[in-house]
């Protein structure tokens, strides 16, 4: 029997804080992930604010899942580069207060592992970051952007500061033209966290998200590998497109409900 969870992104349902935790209730939710930078700022949440929001999510019987740590760049962009690493800094120290032991942050595509900028710029600042995430009891999740899974699996045995992990954006290997079902088994040791997204691609290449169910995705096969890998964590559904994010989200759980028999 699975001893996994389902979360839903509540930063994509376009709601204040309260109302998009009462949504999370509703469509079936036990948990639910934040955005630490888009929807809830560590600068707003000084202590009180903190207890108040794990009352609204006492109240709706949730759990806080994990965070997500938004970018609308890579990571390691000189541009602003260390305002953007204290943001990040902040945003771990805030899911730890929050107990949020999980962390997703989407760094860019990978460049040459043995290049200077590796050796020189993103290496340093990952350990960094790990160290500092360690200390806190948070795990750095790393969702992949069209790297292969041996090229993640080498970056992250370079990281011995502490633990960091995958997060496994489904739809997202659909997008980049990678199979989710081989890039399952192959980073099956590493992985934490589950995105619960689908997806199309035509012949030029060309894709789009659609709704749980709709897509390339076998999730029959998906739900057996899950089962075969042991996997414990959180299958977090994000549904980030759409006129109907909050029914697509409620679908996809009753789907996932229906196919993978949970305690």
């Amino acid at each position: 029997m699975f001893r996994v969870k389902i979360s839903v992104a509540t930063y994509e349902f376009d709601q204040d804080i309260r109302s998009a935790l009462h949504s999370a209730m509703k469509i079936g939710a036990q948990g639910v992930q934040f955005d630490l930078r888009s929807q809830l700022r560590p600068a707003d949440y000084g202590s009180t604010a903190r207890r108040q929001l794990q009352n609204y999510l006492n109240e709706r019987n949730l759990q806080p899942a994990s965070a997500h740590f938004s970018l609308r760049s890579s990571l390691f962009e000189n541009e602003r580069l260390e305002q953007r690493l204290e943001a990040v800094r902040n945003a771990i120290l805030f899911a730890s207060q929050m107990k949020l032991r999980t962390l997703t942050i989407r760094l860019g595509r990978l460049p040459d592992l043995e290049s200077e900028e590796a050796k020189q710029v993103i290496f340093p600042i990952m350990r960094d970051l790990v160290t500092h995430a360690n200390h806190y009891g948070v795990t750095i999740c790393v969702i992949p952007a069209g790297d292969s899974a041996e090229t993640l699996l080498s970056f992250l045995n370079q990281i011995k500061t502490g633990p960091i992990a995958v997060d496994a954006d489904l739809g997202s290997w659909v997008l980049s033209g990678r199979s989710p079902v081989k890039q399952l088994r192959e980073l099956n040791q590493v992985i934490e966290h589950i995105d619960i997204r689908d997806a199309v691609r035509d012949v030029d290449g060309v894709g789009e998200e659609v709704p749980v169910g709709r897509g390339e995705i076998d999730w029959d096969e998906i739900a057996g590998l899950i089962e075969e890998m042991g996997y414990s964590g959180w299958l977090n559904v994000r549904r980030s497109t759409g006129n109907d994010k909050i029914g697509d989200s409620m679908r996809a759980i009753q789907y996932l409900r229906n196919l993978i028999p949970m305690e």
